[in-house]
């Protein structure tokens, strides 16, 4: 995982898709055909959604958690 935002990925049945969001970063959200397909495009979300805070002068969200891998 490139960004360090909790995400959440689940099966959207209205619109036939996976989502992931991150409760971190309210308003990004992305889609795919497959959780990785999600993932991935989560990944290009949290980027621009990064920097369009910081462009705007915004504060840029900590982490609420940290994954860790044994």
């Amino acid at each position: 995982m490139k960004n360090p935002y909790s995400i959440k990925i689940f099966f959207d049945p209205r619109d036939k898709t996976w989502v992931a969001i991150s409760d971190d970063l309210p308003g990004c959200s992305a889609g795919g055909d497959t959780p990785q397909e999600a993932l991935a495009e989560f990944e290009i979300a949290v980027d621009a959604w990064l920097e369009a805070r910081e462009k705007a002068g915004l504060e840029i969200p900590e982490p609420s958690m940290q994954l860790v891998s044994a």
